[in-house]
């Protein structure tokens, strides 16, 4: 974290954190037998892959004397093994083996220790936080149909940024900054639409090329807080599927995975490079602003700016944390004004 972030008062005190799937590592990350402990949403807990593949998430410390489960555990089978007693815990929580007791008790094999849903998608391993363990409102997005075979992934990318995770989002409403600092010379046009727990968008932009100016389109689908995945056609076609999760109120862990599609000719294949080395670029054009810049929770906003307030009222129904319906309930004010 900069020093200014610590320094300074910059809002994210008003802004809780999200409920949401958020993704807490690559699947490549994550071998089988391999235990991990995560810092995210100002908590700690303990993921596994067992013997059957399948990722498994925890809260850190065993129930039985407190040892925290992601120091000196083994994996046995599907099963996470405290070092401490060798207790054995599966996935649902409930304890499988105790050495030395002839039985477990049955309170024990039904679960006593607090799991976190857990879902694997295109390479990206998430998590269900909710700060009241209310159970998942929605399935994890996958990637869109590829038009020709399967996408390829090209590049992966992360980065740890001073800033709550709604802003990061919100930049893609924030019409007016493509100019200002990525240099796109024409003010784009854009639709928002809400679907339940999905946004969507479509902006539409001139863009410059070797050829001269083109038209090019991008459709933005986020479903929830902590996915979205873009689809960029212009002079290629790209996909970056973007995680955002937050680390704490103040500090998200931004991830992209980007695909492009197959056979391309080595010609073809310079020109996606180099859009993909733009968007890059345009991230990290991002992060300086980011990391020093306030939450506004009444900005001034002027024709142009984009649908920003659309936004916040959508993103507020991921801070009603007190009812478990599906309709997204009353929102914050923070978020939502």
């Amino acid at each position: 974290m900069s020093d200014r972030a610590t320094f300074l008062d910059r809002g994210y005190d008003k802004l809780p954190i999200p409920f949401g799937w958020f993704a807490v590592a690559l699947s490549v990350d994550l071998a089988i037998g391999e235990i991990k402990t995560l810092q995210y949403f100002n908590t700690e807990f303990v993921i596994w892959r067992g013997e059957d593949g399948q990722v498994n998430a925890v809260d850190p410390f065993c129930p039985h004397l407190g040892a925290h489960l992601g120091v000196n555990s083994e994996v046995i089978g599907n099963d996470l093994q405290c070092a401490f007693h060798h207790w054995r815990f599966n996935g649902a929580g409930g304890v499988t083996d105790i050495p030395y007791a002839k039985m477990v008790p049955p309170v024990l094999k039904r679960g006593c220790l607090p799991t976190w849903p857990v879902a694997e998608a295109d390479g990206v391993i998430f998590v269900w936080y909710h700060p009241h363990k209310a159970a998942p409102k929605w399935e994890v997005a996958r990637l869109p149909d590829c038009p020709e075979g399967d996408w390829v992934l090209a590049e992966t990318h992360d980065w740890v940024i001073d800033i709550h995770c709604q802003e990061i989002t919100e930049n893609g409403q924030d019409y007016a900054h493509f100019r200002a600092v990525h240099g796109v010379p024409y003010a784009p046009s854009g639709e928002f639409k809400v679907e339940g727990w999905v946004r969507r968008n479509t902006v539409v932009a001139e863009m410059p090329t070797p050829r001269g100016p083109m038209t090019g389109t991008i459709d933005v689908t986020a479903t929830g807080p902590g996915q979205s995945i873009t689809e960029f056609i212009d002079v290629t076609h790209v996909v970056q599927s973007q995680q955002v999760t937050p680390i704490n109120s103040s500090t998200t862990h931004l991830r992209w995975q980007m695909y492009h599609i197959p056979g391309l000719s080595d010609g073809k294949m310079r020109v996606t490079a180099a859009r993909m080395r733009d968007l890059v670029k345009q991230v990290n054009q991002d992060i300086p602003i980011w990391n020093a810049k306030r939450f506004n929770e009444q900005p001034m906003l002027v024709r142009g700016d984009g649908p920003m307030m659309a936004y916040r009222r959508q993103y507020a129904r991921y801070y009603d944390f007190t009812a478990d319906t599906d309709d997204g309930g009353a929102a914050s004010s923070a978020a939502g004004r």
